[in-house]
């Protein structure tokens, strides 16, 4: 949470492959409003990529 300087108050990690490149990301839990940041780091094999997703839950 960028205005707050803050995270998560948990770890969330992927924690299923559902195939057809979708996974289960678990443990994700916005504890207020505002606008949130969700940060993921990719890799598969030695290709690395991160991707961030901007949110405002009201």
């Amino acid at each position: 949470m960028p205005q707050h300087n803050h995270g998560f108050p948990t770890a969330p990690e992927v924690t299923e492959e559902l195939g057809g490149g979708d996974y289960l990301l678990e443990g994700v839990k916005f504890n207020m409003a505002g606008w949130w940041e969700l940060k993921l780091a990719i890799s598969a094999g030695d290709q690395t990529d991160d991707v961030t997703f901007n949110l405002v839950l009201p």
